[in-house]
């Protein structure tokens, strides 16, 4: 259900990213929706299910950004790897803790898949806007992220029905032996 959920979810905030952000710049940054997906993955799912968000979300990225086949989805992945492991160590559970890893994952994937993509046209001036317009964007995309996050609690909350109930047959086999 998991899977689901956030399947409608990269549908919906992908077309809000493509439609409504670029109108919304404030002080030169905009969220990375899409990235969200790749963190909220992370907190929903917490096993390996999200190396392959890191993969569906990569390609998004290399599609929409015309970028090297293959540099979103190799960054990604390695940045994944790293919150996932940091994530299993720390048992990250706190919503501060939580912002704390969006900035930082998205701060690193922006500057870095920028400077992937664009390394020949880089020169040390342009490293340094390069760097807090990539922070700009993450600390917008850590607080919509947190927005999100909270949101998305207040309406689990409210929700009558458990919709994480296992909606499988729960009849099994029980043998007449092993009492």
């Amino acid at each position: 259900m998991k899977f689901f959920c956030l399947l409608i979810l990269c549908y919906l905030l992908m077309i809000v990213q493509i439609s409504i952000v670029p109108g919304e710049i404030v002080a030169g940054s905009r969220p990375n929706l899409i990235l969200l997906i790749l963190c909220f993955a992370l907190f929903w799912h917490r096993d390996a299910k999200v190396f392959l968000w890191a993969i569906i979300v990569g390609l998004i990225c290399e599609t929409f950004d015309s970028a090297i086949p293959g540099t979103g989805i190799l960054l990604l992945t390695c940045l994944i790897w790293m919150a996932y492991r940091f994530q299993t160590h720390f048992q990250i559970r706190s919503l501060f803790n939580r912002f704390i890893l969006m900035a930082v994952m998205a701060f690193l994937f922006g500057i870095l898949f920028q400077m992937l993509n664009q390394w020949d046209a880089k020169t040390l001036s342009d490293l340094n806007s390069l760097a807090q317009q990539s922070a700009g964007n993450a600390l917008y995309t850590a607080v919509v992220g947190v927005g999100l996050l909270t949101a998305f609690n207040i309406i689990w909350r409210l929700i009558p029905v458990n919709v994480k109930q296992n909606l499988r047959n729960k009849t099994v086999y029980e043998s007449r032996f092993t009492h």
